[in-house]
Parts: C-alpha cells; sequence; structure tokens
C-alpha cells in the first residue's frame, strides 16, 4: 500500500525510500512530499534564526527536495529566455549546460528566496512547500508533454485524478489557516495555468525541467503572496 507513496518520495527527494509501482501515479502524491519538505523548512526556520540560519534552512531544503528542481529552473531560465525557436531551445534544455540566463537570473531568484524566507513565519514555508507542489499538477492537468521520450513523459498519459487527489491532500492545511490556504492554492494555480501557457507557446508542452521549474517558481510566489498578504 506504501509502495507509491515511497517511489514518490525517491522520485522528487533524496531521500531513498524506494517503493515501486506506476510512475503515472506519482502526482497523486506531490502534495504528500510537500508536506514533508514544509516540515524541513519549517524547522529549519523556527531553531535556526538570523541571516546564517536562513542560508542553512534554504540549503538544507534544496538539498534535500528541490535541488532536482534548481535544476529543472536554470535550464528553463537558459532555453526560455533563448531567442531561437523550439528546437533550439529543446537543445539547449536538454544539454544541461549553465548558460548566462540560468546564472544571472538564479542569483535573483535565489536573492528573493532568502529575503521572504527570512521575512516569513515557519508556517508559511509549509503553505509554500505544499501548494507550490500542487502547481506541477496543474501544468500537467493542462498540458502535453513536449516530446515522446524524458522524465516528463513518464506522466504521460496523465490522470485528472491525480490532480484532485494531490489537491485534497492540502485541505488539513485550511483547517490551520484558511485564508493562506486559499491564497496559496490560487497563486499556485495562476503560476502552473502561466507555466502552462508559456511552455506549450515555447516547446509545445511540459519537459520534466519545466515541471521542476513551475515548482519552484510556484513556491516563490506563493511565499511573496503570503508574505505581502500578511504585512
Amino acid at each position: 500500500m506504501l509502495d507509491e507513496p515511497r517511489l514518490a518520495f525517491s522520485f522528487l527527494s533524496r531521500i531513498p525510500l524506494g517503493g515501486k509501482g506506476d510512475v503515472r501515479h506519482v502526482p497523486r502524491y506531490f502534495t504528500l512530499v510537500g508536506y514533508v519538505a514544509g516540515a524541513v523548512y519549517y524547522a529549519g526556520h523556527r531553531w535556526m534564526p538570523g541571516n546564517i540560519g536562513t542560508i542553512a534552512t534554504i540549503g538544507i531544503g534544496f538539498m534535500l527536495f528541490d535541488l532536482f528542481h534548481f535544476d529543472g529552473l536554470l535550464d528553463t531560465f537558459d532555453g526560455f529566455l533563448n531567442q531561437s525557436g523550439r528546437d533550439k531551445c529543446m537543445e539547449i534544455m536538454s544539454k544541461g549546460d549553465t548558460g548566462p540566463f540560468a546564472v544571472f537570473f538564479s542569483f535573483f531568484y535565489l536573492l528573493a528566496l532568502f529575503c521572504l524566507v527570512r521575512a516569513s513565519n515557519p508556517w508559511n514555508l509549509v503553505f509554500m512547500s505544499v501548494c507550490g507542489r500542487l502547481s506541477m499538477n496543474v501544468l500537467l492537468s493542462t498540458t502535453p508533454p513536449a516530446k515522446p521520450e524524458g522524465l516528463g513523459s513518464l506522466m504521460s498519459p496523465y490522470q485528472q485524478l491525480a490532480t484532485f487527489l494531490a489537491g485534497a491532500v492540502t485541505v488539513p492545511l485550511a483547517l490551520f489557516d484558511w485564508k493562506a490556504w486559499v491564497v496559496s492554492l490560487a497563486v499556485a494555480t495562476a503560476t502552473g495555468l502561466f507555466m502552462s501557457v508559456a511552455t506549450r507557446r515555447k516547446l509545445g508542452g511540459y519537459t520534466g525541467d519545466v515541471l521542476g521549474a513551475t515548482c519552484l517558481l510556484a513556491q516563490l510566489c506563493v511565499l511573496a503572496a503570503l508574505v505581502l498578504s500578511c504585512s
């Protein structure tokens, strides 16, 4: 019964839980993985205060959960911001080299993330991690894969039930703070839809890199919305 959740953790994190099953079922557990990632960020933010603590919190969270997504974000920056057509964009992203767009915009991404984590309360990081991962479900449910092979295609054909199940897993957050939950869901959904439109126009569909980029961009946007709504 726990094989597929374990597979989801092995697929989306550096926690080697093993697991087996249909990879197409992994998206059902995106937000479940988000709770564990959020707990890591929550603990780091609460018990490691100050600027050094914030850097350590982000570093640990990325090492365990978000570094793989960050690699996708870098490739997406390089590919999407290049003025070439689809084939060149796909070539750039498949190489995985770190180009000037990735270096430049990743610096500002990490700077913004540092400032927002520093200004947040620990619970915001749980909302960020859980609802940010829901944005990947939104992208998968509205976008076809860009190519028949690769990481992204493993989840195709996407089962729409996964979006409902992943969304249902976020409901306990509403019991804690329903306003923050509504804000987080709205922002994560909007980010997923934005990336859906962008990737269909640029690539004709999503890739594994775009999935990771969507998660991190949604996390940043959710955190920004929560900080601004509470200020």
